[in-house]
């Protein structure tokens, strides 16, 4: 995990020192964004971080872009018989309402429609590794609000921030492509 924060520390730093910028949300342009970011799916402790992925490829009239949002989540905890394992997955359609398209600084607020995907087993070790039996998977419908912004630093790349049903909060890059 340390590795991806690195990486993502570096690939902003990088871009933050670009001297021209450009906005890239236009109607007929796609993005593409990947994040981390934290919260979300009552997940806590080592490897709790959500990692997320957006395709936008929908652009109507000046502000309105849609497309598709998926972040997935895993941790694990051990106890003294074992070993708990959490997974929280979720797959949506978005929309965005830009508020000022065609500036370095862009703004967004928007609605998903998705389903969410989460499941938990045990693993018992020592005397206990025949009891293999607490495993548990859920899922269903949600809708969603989400806003944040772009901060466009080149033609093709934008660092972005997005707070919203899962992650609650996350840091990324944005492509357009």
């Amino acid at each position: 995990m340390k590795h991806v924060l690195s990486t993502f520390l570096f690939v902003t730093l990088l871009f933050s020192f670009s001297t021209q910028s450009y906005s890239q949300y236009a109607v007929g342009k796609n993005t593409g964004s990947l994040s981390v970011g934290f919260g979300g799916g009552g997940l806590t402790g080592t490897g709790a971080v959500p990692i997320s992925a957006e395709y936008n490829f929908l652009n109507f009239e000046k502000n309105i872009n849609a497309g598709v949002f998926a972040s997935y989540s895993s941790t694990s905890e051990d106890f003294y018989y074992g070993k708990w394992k959490y997974t929280y997955i979720i797959i949506a359609a978005q929309a965005n309402w830009h508020f000022t398209p065609g500036e370095k600084f862009d703004p967004f607020a928007g609605l998903s429609l998705g389903y969410n995907i989460g499941s938990s087993s045990v693993t018992y070790n020592g005397a206990y590794a025949g009891y293999n039996f607490a495993s548990a998977t859920v899922g269903g419908f949600f809708l969603s609000a989400q806003a944040g912004f772009n901060y466009w630093f080149s033609e093709k790349w934008a660092a972005q921030v997005r707070v919203g049903y899962f992650p609650y909060a996350s840091v990324g890059v944005t492509a357009a492509l």
